[in-house]
């Protein structure tokens, strides 16, 4: 790391940097520099009229951004986000959304689960004047920061996702250091308003379990999640809570799944298509079931994609619960609210029917029929 860091201050010398302006901790004056907290409790020094060169760096880090912050603001993206990527393409609606902004930019590295530091050199050719961070470890934040000669501001998802207090501190940070408290405010508004949806509920009496969850690439029916947000915000009672007591993505031995034979199964869309494929040569595996037995077998849309969809995490929930608690949800239409909650974090109308283009989305939120779905 020693060697990068003197590396990237030769760099630095002479023009390279010169767009990216003085340190700002030494930088003091005037009504547009401000001392903000990250969410990794960094002190972080910015002037307030020179964040207009803007890098993301690290998963998740663009999504929040695209929700908050202007897109045309941004210098570079990182590889992963000018392209789509994953087996069948994974599905991300903050690059469905800004897709045509995001290819036509240049790298500022990798980013990925193959790139867990960043590319200081990518970065520096870029010459932004501020980074937005969401790599979880502060030194990595720091060391970037000193040598660049640029705020580095560290954001945070963590738990519950979206409804989490570090997602809603992080819209907020965004907010205050673009000048975009209106639009912060609209979306932690909004967020607050759907967990109101949901307050009235009582746990369901029926049973639920989540499979195929991605992380890092696809899983099997027996890749869960422990504490899963969107079954606790639906109040909908996940069978695999009673084997871990804490929030995390977990993987359930197959006998131990026969045992729970919980009533509802929903398969993430992420890893569907490899549970097809493992049914159609092992069925005899899954006839325990009572959920498969019985045709109480749903799809969700995958729910991380370079780390959690937030929107779609929200979208999910509503689906769950209109599951679960039918009565409450008399009526709904997935498709509606899949376009009301894609606009208020994207902007962009009738998203829902891009996202169904993407193989993951197997024809979006939709009660399944695993053997139909072998034959096509």
């Amino acid at each position: 790391m020693k060697k990068m860091i003197n590396m990237i201050v030769l760099l630095s010398v002479g023009a390279t940097l010169i767009g990216c302006g003085s340190n700002p901790s030494e930088e003091k004056k005037g009504e547009d520099v401000i001392t903000i907290t990250d969410l990794q409790n960094r002190k972080v020094t910015i002037d307030k009229s020179k964040v207009d060169r803007v890098i993301c760096l690290g998963a998740g880090a663009l999504r929040m951004y695209s929700y908050v912050g202007d897109v045309s603001k941004l210098v570079a993206v990182e590889e992963i986000d000018k392209t789509p990527f994953g087996v069948g393409t994974a599905l991300r609606p903050y690059y469905e959304a800004n897709k045509d902004a995001f290819t036509t930019l240049p790298t500022c590295g990798k980013g990925g689960p193959a790139a867990q530091k960043p590319d200081p050199e990518a970065i520096i050719a870029n010459e932004p004047n501020i980074i937005i961070s969401l790599y979880s470890d502060p030194s990595v934040n720091e060391e970037l920061s000193a040598s660049l000669n640029v705020p580095v501001v560290a954001l945070s998802s963590t738990g519950d996702g979206v409804f989490d207090n570090n997602s809603i501190k992080s819209f907020e940070l965004l907010g205050q250091i673009f000048n975009k408290e209106a639009r912060a405010t609209e979306l932690v508004s909004y967020i607050n308003e759907a967990k109101k949806d949901f307050e009235n509920l009582e746990m369901s009496t029926t049973t639920n379990y989540v499979g195929c969850v991605g992380n890092w690439g696809k899983t099997n029916l027996y890749g869960s999640y422990a504490n899963y947000p969107v079954f606790k915000y639906a109040h909908a009672t996940n069978v695999v809570d009673s084997l871990f007591d804490i929030s995390k993505q977990v993987t359930v031995e197959s006998e131990k799944l026969i045992e729970l034979n919980p009533d509802h199964i929903f398969f993430d869309g992420a890893g569907y298509a490899d549970f097809l494929s493992d049914y159609k040569e092992n069925k005899s595996k899954y006839a325990s079931l009572s959920a498969i037995e019985n045709g109480e077998t749903y799809i969700l849309l995958p729910y991380n994609a370079y780390y959690t969809n937030l929107e779609i995490q929200i979208i999910s929930t509503y689906y769950v619960a209109s599951v679960n608690h039918p009565t409450a949800f008399k009526n709904f239409d997935i498709e509606a609210k899949a376009n009301e909650v894609s606009k208020k974090f994207l902007g962009k109308d009738n998203l829902y029917t891009e996202y169904l283009k993407y193989s993951t989305a197997h024809g979006g939120y939709h009660k399944i029929n695993i053997e139909e779905d072998l034959s096509e």
